[in-house]
């Protein structure tokens, strides 16, 4: 099993809008990520590595199907997974993004495109495939959006419906990237492994636990997903034992011991859950945006009585 990391870029401050508290804008945030030409040297050498890996991973003839999922929320999916199909796209590759999140869609918003119509509305047989493609301003890039939330988003993306759109979009793009629900919270991941031909599952360094690694892996191997491998996502520096790429500092493919100082995320506070097909709450402490000084592995200091 490969293993991918992904160096996500610090935002610069420019780029961060304040609110009336004087909080960070968590949209704003994400965008700020999406592949650019502004991008740094390691970010953009990081995508290519994982788009190489992801090539030789999935030897099929035809177009790829692709699913981009994580374990549980606020991991940096749907970044990850615009940005590879970015990277495919500038190959000159014919590339689909489908929003497959029917819960909680976040394509449309990094993008700043209507969600709907969108797949939902195909799987319905409300709108037809034409209708809801939207071309990017990537070159080669298109969207299709989740749509309007349903109420049953598991039965949907596992229907013959599901299967027939795969196949028609299948015979115009290279590679189709779906982006999905987290695996730990619900099955959409699961239900729509067996029209995928590979499953790429993002962590996030200083938030992620193994324990949801394993679980995850335990959900999708019990239903013969193929997991081609994982994204790091999160900024790394101070590597060990690694190589000297640009400007930005170290960075190293494969395995090594990495140190992190000045970790940006944004995180969506603790709580899980969901019901009727229409979200997966992220509890009260939503989209806050945080920041993490200290190195990994420095113990907190205790509070001063």
């Amino acid at each position: 099993m490969a293993n991918f990391v992904s160096n996500m870029r610090k935002l610069p401050t420019k780029l961060i809008k304040k609110g009336a508290a004087g909080s960070s804008s968590p949209l704003v945030v994400k965008r700020a990520r999406i592949l650019n030409d502004k991008s740094s040297f390691h970010v953009k050498e990081a995508y290519k590595a994982l788009r190489t890996n992801i090539v030789f991973a999935i030897p099929h003839d035809g177009a790829k199907r692709i699913i981009v999922t994580s374990a549980l929320a606020g991991e940096g999916k749907s970044t990850n997974c615009l940005n590879l199909a970015i990277s495919f796209a500038q190959t000159g590759a014919k590339v689909l993004l489908v929003d497959c999140d029917l819960r909680k869609p976040n394509v449309a918003n990094l993008l700043n495109i209507q969600s709907t119509p969108g797949l939902s509305n195909v799987l319905a047989n409300l709108n037809t495939i034409d209708s809801v493609i939207v071309h990017s301003d990537y070159p080669n890039l298109d969207i299709i959006p989740s749509g309007d939330m349903p109420p049953n988003p598991a039965e949907l993306l596992g229907s013959a419906a599901m299967q027939e759109t795969l196949d028609r979009l299948s015979e115009i793009y290279d590679y189709i990237f779906l982006d999905t629900s987290p695996i730990n919270l619900v099955t959409d991941s699961a239900v729509l492994s067996k029209m995928a031909h590979g499953i790429v599952l993002v962590v996030r360094q200083g938030r992620t636990d193994k324990e949801s690694v394993a679980e995850a892996i335990k959900k999708l191997s019990f239903v013969n997903a193929n997991i081609i491998g994982f994204v790091l996502n999160g900024r790394l520096t101070d590597v060990k034992m690694g190589q000297h790429y640009g400007k930005q500092g170290y960075y190293r493919y494969g395995k090594g011991r990495y140190y992190g100082r000045g970790y940006y995320g944004y995180g969506y506070g603790r709580g899980y859950g969901y019901g009727y097909g229409r979200s997966y709450g992220y509890g009260s402490k939503a989209y806050g945006y945080t920041k993490k000084s200290e190195p990994a592995g420095t113990a907190p200091a205790k509070d001063k009585k």
